[in-house]
């Protein structure tokens, strides 16, 4: 059982323990695994991880001897190589669908870099192929190099990202089959990432500034989202919550409807984001790609583009002194 004060009364876990004592046999202990994931109580704040069933799963599918790759998905950094399409025998299926199946509980959990790379796994589920196979395995081969990656959740206010703040991108008919779009959100909270989603469209894009504007209003739905769980916790976030996003066209529709011809078809549903913004809930501001952190939630990026959002996102383990 997992027991979290967001009251004012400091004898709340002592309370709660005597109730339980009535029903149950209980021990108390401070937090360091939960669900899998494990915590380290520092001084800065509080990391989570997935060291050890990472370690686990290298061991499961015999990777743990793997050779290390700085990225997870191939880019145009890598040597161009002719894709094997030949679909994947029964049993490698099943093998396919586990090392996925896990991985996707690595995403689920506490590592977004891996959103991208796991979320183009997923879509072959039914149909692997042995080219989807080896971007597996890839993934397989970061992982050994950056298993003791986690998510910092500091005890001071963080001066780069204080609040809640979301960011978001696309990837424009990323999708050769059917020409839909990739959105990509990652919501931080005093500069630690609590929220982010890889995913693709339910409709076909007709424009860079239709699906810019479409992965914004995703991110502004989240982030409301998140701000009314900070309520219900105790922690009001007050004020606007800002949205990033790196399109300049997309933030002028949500500023400015005025091409009513060519956004006249976009569902009812994404336009939540100007209604928001005019209510002032909310405050889409334009962002340099480069400063984007939803930017390798929607594409393959170089291993430099990659690593300086990674390093934004998420923390490593501390090494002791000496």
């Amino acid at each position: 059982m997992l027991a979290l004060n967001a009251s004012a009364n400091s004898l709340a876990f002592k309370e709660l323990a005597d109730s339980l004592k009535e029903h149950y046999v209980i021990t108390h202990q401070d937090l360091d695994k939960f669900l899998g994931v494990q915590f380290e109580i520092g001084k800065t704040g509080i990391r989570m991880h997935l060291t050890q069933y990472i370690t686990g799963i290298l061991a499961r599918f015999e990777m743990s001897e793997c050779r290390v790759k700085r990225n997870p998905e191939s880019s145009r950094d890598d040597p161009i190589t002719a894709p094997d399409e030949t679909m994947l025998n029964r049993k490698d299926i099943l093998l396919y669908q586990e090392m996925t199946g896990t991985l996707l509980f690595c995403v689920t959990m506490c590592r977004p870099d891996l959103a991208h790379s796991v979320g183009m796994l997923a879509r072959r589920m039914s149909k692997p192929r042995v080219r989807d196979h080896v971007a597996a395995c890839r993934v397989f081969r970061y992982l050994q190099g950056t298993k003791d990656l986690g998510i910092l959740f500091k005890y001071k206010e963080d001066s780069k990202h204080p609040g809640l703040v979301a960011y978001a991108d696309s990837d424009w008919g990323a999708d050769t089959e059917g020409r839909r779009s990739t959105s990509g959100y990652v919501v931080m909270f005093n500069g630690a990432p609590v929220s982010w989603q890889s995913s693709m469209q339910s409709i076909v894009a007709l424009s860079t500034c239709e699906v810019e504007y479409i992965a914004a209003s995703d991110a502004a739905r989240e982030v409301y989202y998140m701000r009314e769980v900070a309520s219900f916790i105790r922690n009001p976030q007050p004020g606007l919550m800002v949205p990033y996003e790196n399109n300049q066209g997309a933030v002028q529709l949500v500023e400015n409807p005025v091409h009513h011809k060519r956004t006249k078809h976009i569902d009812v549903k994404y336009h939540y984001i100007r209604a928001a913004q005019e209510n002032g809930v909310i405050k889409v501001e334009k962002i340099h790609t480069d400063l984007n952190h939803a930017d390798i939630m929607t594409k393959a990026a170089t291993t430099v583009t990659f690593r300086r959002h990674v390093d934004a996102l998420m923390q490593p383990a501390v090494q002791p002194a000496g």
